[in-house]
């Protein structure tokens, strides 16, 4: 009796996945098919840029975009991605499945997950929240890195929660950075938070985690001045400090009172942040840098950025206030943001202003359960619990990208699912004990 009940409990699950997956890949077959492949570059035209890279790897084997050609060498760009396209220049639309494919995975990861300490219709019903996420499904349709990531992360927090592999953990956080260049901040703020496992490890298994976090890093630091004689990871960090921080700072002060919902007011700041990118970015230009470009025999975008970088520090410690306005306003916008734009970009859809309230409503009833359970964990229990450490070094780099856009705010979302299906959970618990 219990073993048909039991049959009968994995044949629903089964199904249900089953099913769920099948109507997403009819979807996503669908839209796919009919597009051509400038349909799949992003909005802000990065694709462009991974593109040029791949090329430039399968044709030449350099790593070096053709604009960037008299530089000699890529440093904006980490060299994942672009090697991963290479592999199907010939049909790009493949990467879109894959891709795709990556999604699916990550849904099943958080699903595992969600298992281990909720019933099987919950888990369930997470499953579906993440996979069909309009947001998510959205930025597996474009050629940009978010897919990869998430699917890397996902990955990490299933080793992650492991008594055992951790190592793999590890290394899957060590070669983040070569896929989006701001999360060398999550390897460097894993490193200082190591000792959340140091109690159990030798120190030989200590040097060795340490290794898989940092050699990427190091190595790629170290290409980068053999070519540059700049110590740099990446030359995006010093272009984004200016172009998105430091601009961002310098519009705090625009007058955004009066009668604008919310999506009114991110639009105005984030015309007015533009303005002021491109003010910041003449100033430094018809510096520092117009000498450097001068001397140099092609453009060099590793000592503009270098430039950017240092102007943008000094506007920012001059402006420590309105740094404290910026990164409050982008942690807002991050987490909210309903990524409407990208629904109307990628599948043509237009009056979004009922989706807009309900994703952000969603997005706040999950964010009230992740931070009651951070807070609770944090100050309460007083436990040093290691996904919220990883979810908190993952939104640092963030806070400082004063660009509404929802696909900063993606890597989250898996995030913000686990912790509300924990505290859920442990809200069902204590009203069972209750009774």
């Amino acid at each position: 009796m219990l073993s048909n009940y039991k049959i009968r409990k994995i044949n629903f699950e089964t199904l249900f996945i089953f099913l769920s997956i099948f109507i997403f890949a009819l979807l996503i077959i669908q839209n796919t098919a009919s597009k051509n492949i400038n349909d799949f570059y992003d909005p802000a035209r990065d694709s462009v840029s991974y593109i040029s890279l791949a090329e430039s790897l399968k044709n030449s084997n350099q790593f070096v975009r053709a604009e960037f050609i008299d530089a000699g060498v890529e440093t904006i760009r980490t060299p994942i991605y672009p090697l991963f396209l290479s592999i199907f220049l010939n049909n790009l639309k493949t990467v879109i499945i894959i891709q795709n494919v990556f999604h699916i995975i990550s849904s099943l990861i958080l699903l595992s997950i969600i298992k281990k300490f909720a019933d099987i219709k919950f888990a369930l019903i997470i499953f579906i929240l993440f996979l069909f996420n309009p947001v998510l499904i959205s930025l597996n349709q474009l050629l940009i890195t978010e897919s990869f990531s998430i699917f890397l992360i996902s990955l990490s927090i299933y080793f992650l929660l492991q008594n055992k592999n951790k190592h793999i953990f590890f290394c899957i956080v060590g070669f983040l950075p070569l896929i989006r260049p701001a999360f060398v901040v999550l390897s460097l703020g894993i490193l200082l938070f190591i000792n959340l496992y140091v109690e159990k490890l030798s120190i030989k298994k200590f040097l060795i985690f340490c290794f898989l976090l940092l050699i990427p890093t190091v190595g790629w630091t170290v290409r980068n001045y053999n070519f540059t004689n700049l110590y740099l990871f990446s030359s995006l960090s010093g272009m984004n400090l200016l172009e998105e921080t430091a601009s961002g700072v310098m519009a705090i002060d625009e007058d955004l009172s009066g009668n604008k919902s919310l999506f009114e007011i991110i639009n105005i700041e984030y015309e007015e942040r533009r303005y002021w990118s491109q003010v910041l970015r003449n100033k430094v230009e018809l510096g520092n840098v117009s000498r450097v470009i001068a001397n140099a025999p092609g453009p060099n975008p590793h000592l503009v950025a270098n430039e950017y970088q240092s102007y943008a520090l000094r506007v920012l410690k001059d402006n420590i206030p309105e740094l404290f306005i910026l990164t409050s306003r982008s942690f807002i916008y991050i987490l909210l943001e309903p990524g409407d734009h990208l629904l109307n970009y990628v599948f043509n859809l237009d009056n979004l202003t009922g989706y807009k309230l309900i994703y952000t409503a969603t997005n706040l009833f999950l964010l009230f359960f992740t931070f009651k359970y951070i807070l609770k964990e944090t100050f309460i229990k007083k436990k040093l619990d290691k996904i919220i450490i990883y979810y908190l070094l993952l939104i640092f780099p963030l806070l400082l990208l004063s660009t509404p856009h929802a696909r900063f705010g993606s890597i989250l979302i898996f995030f913000h699912l686990y912790f509300f299906s924990r505290e859920f959970h442990n809200f069902k618990n204590r009203r069972k004990n209750k009774n």
